[in-house]
Formats: C-alpha cells, structure tokens, sequence
C-alpha cells in the first residue's frame, strides 16, 4: 500500500518539509502554540487512531505539537463547531468524517457547513459493502431487487443509528431503484452486524472488518456487492453495485478528512497538507492503516474541498428525501 502526492505536492514539500524537522515551516506559518486536531469520537476508534497517527507524525515533521482533542456528541457536530469558533489560522483542525454530511439534515446546526468549512485533505476511505444474512432468499443485487418488489416492505436492513453511513446507503439504493426496504435502527454497529449474523434482519450495508474474510468463505453471509466504481483487490469475486445495472449514483464510501476554518490562508492548508501527507506515507503508518483496513487516500485541499462540499449536498437531499428532520 502506498500513497501517491501529487508531482506539485511533492516538489513543494521537498523545498519546505524535504528536510525533516529541521525546516519547522510551522514556526513561521503558525502563532506559537500547539496545533489541535478536534475528533468527533471517543478515543480508541478508527478515526480517532487516524487522527492521532496524522498528529503524531505533523508534530515531528513541523516541529510544533499537534494535539488530539475527543469532543463527541451531537452527529460530530460539537467537534465541528469547535473548530468553526476558533481563529482562522490552521492551528485548530477538524477530523471530518461521513457524518459532517448528513448532519445539516439532522441537526439545527450553528454554522453553515458549506461555507464555514474547508477541505485540508482526505485521509482515507473505506469501501462500503452491501451483505446479506446466511438465510437471505437472494444471493445477488438482481434478486434482492426482484423479491423487494414481488413484496414491498418484507425486506429489511439494519443499522447502527438514523443518519449514519449503512442507514442511508439502502435508503439511496432502494429510491433509486424503486423498492421498499425496512429499516431496522440498532444502537451501534456492532449489534447491527450481530443481528444479520443472527438472521435477524435480511440486509446491512458496512464496511469490511478483519474477520469479513472469513465469515464470507464460511458462509455465514453474503456480499451481494461493494458500493464502488471497481471491485476490490483483496474480494475481487464479489462484483460492484454498477455491474448490476441498476445505472450510476449508487457508489458509496466512508472516508476521513481533514477540514479547517474557511478564511484560514493558502499558505497554512497547503503546509497542513503536504505534512499530512508525508507523516502518512511512512511505512509505519502504512502498516498501521492496513491494519485498520482504510485506503490511503491523500488528495489536495481544492479537490477534497469540492468532494468534501459534494457529499454534504448529496447526503443531505437523501436524507430529505427520506424525511429525516433537524431536532
């Protein structure tokens, strides 16, 4: 696994962070204090550990302390508001994540997350799998769809909570399609998976685990597809959403970013960026998010800006369209 900057990118990081430590850009693009990374989840998770891993590796690169900070709560909505209070100087950063994209549907919010907030870089993304129970009556995406409209409503997928990623995955496939699935809500992940194992509910929509190898070679569920343009290296038998010729807009990802306050300057985000970038690509951190089953996924501040403000746009009219209201 590697992760490829762009040419710019690598050129520009060699004049300023090609020499390690010893250039501490940060000194001067920076007001004398520690940088802090705003995570909208409790320590000890995926995007937590990612965040600390960015963290760790910014704070030797530029020579200034980079400092995770744990706001949970409110769809990552404190952790966002967090950053959208303070200066507009780089120094405090947000761990963006899928949830920053739904939460303008969910959530009276008192920022706008469109404007208020501006793309660093993606850090990774994860494919988002489509898997039914052992006891499923359909194996693949044609036949789910046939049964769903031979008996509308009997169909049902579980999630781990109203608005979250395997929530409004089925939401956007079944009105795109034009089937009525049932939506089964449980109070974290891990028992949503626990159910379609049970042979509870018939349908969850997650991302691949270290055990979904071998729960899927022993029959235990199915993988009816992966949500993305190509199939996966590593499930290269399980076929995407597109080959079942249900037409486009049904890919979907779960990722991580880093956002700053809009108005911070060019010059702060791009240092961010490269520093991100490399404290990612050693082989260290390498290891780590394979272990963790992410894809690198570094891409610079203006392209992850525009996919950053394109998600919030299209999660948002999901979640209308479904009748989700702001609490």
């Amino acid at each position: 696994m590697s992760i490829r900057l762009p040419r710019r990118a690598l050129l520009a990081g060699g004049a300023a962070l090609g020499a390690g430590v010893t250039a501490h850009p940060a000194r001067a693009a920076f007001p004398d204090r520690p940088l802090r990374m705003i995570v909208g989840f409790g320590p000890g998770g995926t995007v937590d550990t990612m965040a600390r891993l960015a963290a760790d590796g910014m704070s030797r690169l530029l020579g200034q302390p980079v400092i995770v900070e744990n706001r949970p709560g409110a769809s990552n909505t404190i952790a966002a508001e967090a950053v959208v209070r303070a200066p507009a100087d780089g120094t405090t950063m947000l761990a963006g994540v899928f949830s920053h994209a739904v939460a303008p549907a969910l959530v009276r919010l008192n920022y706008d997350t469109l404007t208020d907030l501006t793309g660093v870089t993606q850090l990774v993304r994860t494919p988002v799998f489509l898997f039914a129970a052992p006891n499923a009556p359909f194996s693949t995406v044609q036949e789910l769809v046939a049964a769903a409209k031979a008996a509308p409503g009997t169909i049902t997928f579980a999630s781990g909570g109203v608005g979250s990623s395997a929530h409004l995955a089925p939401e956007l496939l079944q009105r795109r399609v034009g089937i009525s699935l049932t939506h089964v809500p449980y109070r974290g992940g891990g028992e949503a998976f626990q159910a379609l194992l049970a042979g509870h509910v018939n349908l969850v929509c997650d991302t691949p685990q270290s055990s979904t190898r071998q729960l899927l070679d022993e029959g235990k569920m199915k993988a009816l597809a992966v949500m993305t343009p190509a199939r996966l290296p590593r499930y290269p038998e399980i076929p995407t959403i597109g080959e079942a010729g249900l037409g486009e807009g049904l890919e979907v990802q779960a990722w991580q970013g880093v956002l700053v306050r809009s108005g911070t300057s060019p010059e702060a985000i791009d240092i961010l960026y490269r520093a991100i970038g490399q404290a990612l690509a050693t082989p260290e951190a390498q290891a780590r998010m394979t272990a963790l089953g992410v894809e690198p996924a570094i891409q610079g501040p203006a392209a992850y800006t525009s996919f950053f403000r394109s998600e919030v746009r299209r999660w948002t009219q999901v979640a209308r369209e479904i009748g989700l209201t702001v609490q």
